[in-house]
């Protein structure tokens, strides 16, 4: 009884204060005369209204940047080798009177075995560039199109899909122009300035994320100077401003603006997580003065001319720095490729590059901004440290063969090379420099340099594999290699076994076998 009463007195005491408490909040808010309290401290400096001007530019931009941004289908087609129905079961179904669903798929020794279309579509974004119909995208989105279909936003009575054409396309910045054709002036975008960008700032990214027509999302500038990874080995994208404003698949190619409507970056990538992928709050843009300087020459030339030096470089550790006596850091060559425009120079393995023509050069990212840059057959004058001193390099830089740019070889770049066989493989005999250059596992045979999209090979073998054998023949010269498959057509073989050896992300030889087949 005593001990109920204890709790019966605490409930008391609990109500009271809620009681007090309630009241003591309402004086707070009206005054004890029933009067309203003082307006919040955010209301009375004015917070609302700087509130209503910030929705208000959000509105403003989205109104302005809408009609410019426009959704992009582009359909792929890629051909497939599929086995035929065995005999005994094409017999058994030949009258059957439906279409069957699916493709059946059998090796390359049963009957009927052909090749198919895979069609496919890529759905993205982009902005238009210029009143004629030039229009900005990502070169991902576009990548193999056969069919490209652009929709316009700028006449809401025009519901029309238009054909669009590719113009040109830059892989080491991931930007690509298309160009439409319509009977009107069309609304355009402007470039900002992307290195007056500051983290912090608000922005806005626009285009049609999982097919979403004319969606904008907002968000702030998160980080600058990130880096991504290109479709090539070869290819590393810089200077990407990181944003947290949500994008997802079919944003690509669409425009990051800030409040003044300006394109501050062009949508590219996000990172994401689990099977579905979706965005997190990182979202990466390719910046605007990226596009300044890629996009007429796409418009004009259909590429970019870059500069080259024909070198392999290395960022510095502390340790590395301290060793060559560099301790601001700067580019260390490693290897400098032949008849590149670094061999006809005094440049030498193993010197710092440490600025060029006046600029400083801290790692290798800097270096190859800085003469990417500039236009093939300019001179500049590297700094460099050799043995410790100060010194410097003048040559003339070469144009960036189209491998390093990520663009279709018209030709094998190696000597030696052969084209495309039967099997739909571009492969030249293994040289040190070339072991050196593209990290391959063995210093001596053949290497695989370019596959064909649609051959049998595709989906099977890629450039740096190391072809070790051929069916029963080992693999040791390009002569090898020549003969296995002569052997091999010789016979009519439906299809080969291979052996190849390659490296992996770990620096580890892996060996597999591959079953390929021919198509004599």
């Amino acid at each position: 009884m005593d001990s109920f009463s204890h709790r019966h007195s605490h409930l008391v005491i609990i109500l009271l204060a809620a009681v007090l408490g309630g009241v003591a909040t309402l004086a707070a808010i009206y005054g004890f005369r029933g009067q309203p309290a003082t307006a919040p401290a955010y209301a009375q400096n004015g917070g609302l209204a700087t509130a209503a001007a910030v929705e208000s530019a959000y509105v403003e931009v989205a109104a302005r940047t809408l009609p410019a941004v426009v959704n992009i289908s582009a359909e792929t087609v890629r051909r497939e080798r599929v086995g035929g129905m065995p005999k005994d079961l094409e017999d058994m179904f030949k009258d059957f009177p439906f279409p069957f669903p699916f493709e059946f798929r059998f090796g390359p020794e049963d009957e009927g075995e052909r090749q198919v279309e895979r069609r496919g579509q890529s759905l993205g974004s982009g902005w238009i560039y210029s009143a004629d119909g030039y229009i900005v995208t990502n070169w991902h989105v576009v990548q193999g199109a056969s069919d490209i279909k652009v929709t316009l936003h700028d006449d809401p009575r025009d519901d029309r899909q238009y054909e669009a054409k590719i113009v040109g396309h830059d892989p080491r910045t991931e930007l690509a122009v298309i160009k439409v054709n319509v009977d009107r002036k069309l609304p355009t975008l402007v470039l900002g300035d992307s290195d007056a960008v500051k983290v912090g700032q608000f922005c806005m990214a626009v285009g049609a994320p999982f097919g979403l027509q004319q969606t904008v999302t907002a968000g702030v500038v998160s980080a600058k100077g990130r880096f991504i990874p290109g479709q090539s080995k070869y290819i590393r994208i810089g200077d990407v401003i990181q944003t947290d404003a949500p994008i997802n698949p079919g944003n690509s190619g669409g425009p990051l603006v800030n409040l003044r409507g300006e394109v501050i970056g062009i949508n590219v990538a996000i990172v994401s997580q689990g099977l579905i992928p979706g965005n997190v709050g990182i979202g990466f843009a390719i910046p605007a003065n990226t596009a300044k300087k890629v996009v007429p020459e796409l418009i004009s030339r259909g590429k970019v001319a870059r500069g080259w030096l024909g070198i392999m470089i290395e960022d510095l550790t502390p340790n590395m720095r301290q060793f060559y006596g560099a301790p601001d850091g700067g580019a260390l060559v490693t290897g400098i490729q032949k008849d590149a425009p670094a061999s006809k120079s005094d440049l030498r393995e193993e010197d710092v590059i440490v600025g060029i023509d006046g600029q400083p050069v801290r790692d290798t990212w800097e270096l190859q901004k800085a003469v990417a840059d500039r236009k093939p057959g300019e001179r500049v004058r590297l700094d460099v440290i050799r043995g410790k001193k100060r010194t410097q390099v003048e040559l003339e830089l070469g144009q960036m063969p189209d491998k390093y740019a990520g663009l279709e070889e018209s030709k094998p770049v190696e000597d030696g090379a052969i084209a495309p066989s039967a099997l739909g493989l571009t492969v030249a005999e293994i040289t040190p420099e070339m072991a050196r250059s593209m990290s391959l596992p063995r210093k001596k045979g053949v290497v695989v340099l370019k596959v064909a999209p649609d051959s049998p090979a595709a989906d099977k073998v890629q450039r740096g594999d190391v072809i070790t054998r051929v069916n029963n023949t080992a693999i040791n010269n390009l002569e090898d290699y020549q003969n296995a498959v002569e052997e091999a057509r010789r016979q009519k073989a439906k299809f080969l076994i291979m052996r190849i050896e390659r490296m992996s992300e770990d620096g580890e030889v892996l060996s597999t076998v591959v079953d390929m087949a021919t198509e004599w």
